[in-house]
């Protein structure tokens, strides 16, 4: 009994794992480039939230002013006077609020999914992209000024009338 080996719980085979390669995980979404840069959105999805939540506060509280009390008349005037420039003041603060944090919140998730950590990064990508549209043929000059021709033309009737000039005091000023 002494002569056979103590049997092994586990071949030998079992125990090696499969383990991704370690340049997967500084690319996948677990690892901390893309943990940085998820972070980031995820601050801008709690600024969208705050501004939800601070809007709905301001829309309750001005609603409860509205309301009369129990014994109040329903046709006599409000408790307090109404503040129109107090009330201007505070809906342009919440949409600006608002507005900064929903763009906030695009611009993180925006750079989050293109893969960008930074304004430097983000440089050299469109210095690269400048540099490969050089390669393949450069801008077209002729066709630029062709675009901006028909912009021009397109655009040409309704900026007349905005401005208040017609055709003859254009060439009156050419000269």
């Amino acid at each position: 009994m002494a002569d056979h080996p103590a049997p092994r719980s586990t071949p030998p085979e079992a125990t090696t794992t499969d383990s991704p390669p370690p340049d997967f995980l500084s690319t996948h979404f677990l690892g901390p480039r893309s943990r940085r840069q998820f972070s980031l959105f995820l601050f801008g999805a709690t600024c969208v939230g705050l501004s939800i939540f601070s809007t709905r506060r301001a829309l309750v509280r001005r609603y409860v002013t509205t309301v009369p009390h129990f014994y109040q008349q329903s046709n006599a005037l409000p408790r307090e006077a109404i503040n129109l420039r107090k009330e201007a003041a505070e809906a342009l603060q919440i949409a600006t609020i608002n507005v900064l944090s929903f763009a906030t919140m695009m611009t993180c998730g925006t750079l989050w999914a293109f893969d960008v950590s930074g304004v430097e990064e983000l440089r050299d990508r469109v210095r690269s992209m400048k540099k490969q549209r050089e390669v393949k043929g450069g801008t077209n000059g002729a066709q630029d000024q062709i675009v901006a021709r028909e912009f021009e033309d397109f655009l040409g009737p309704s900026l007349k009338k905005r401005t208040g000039k017609d055709e003859n005091q254009e060439m009156k000023e050419a000269r």
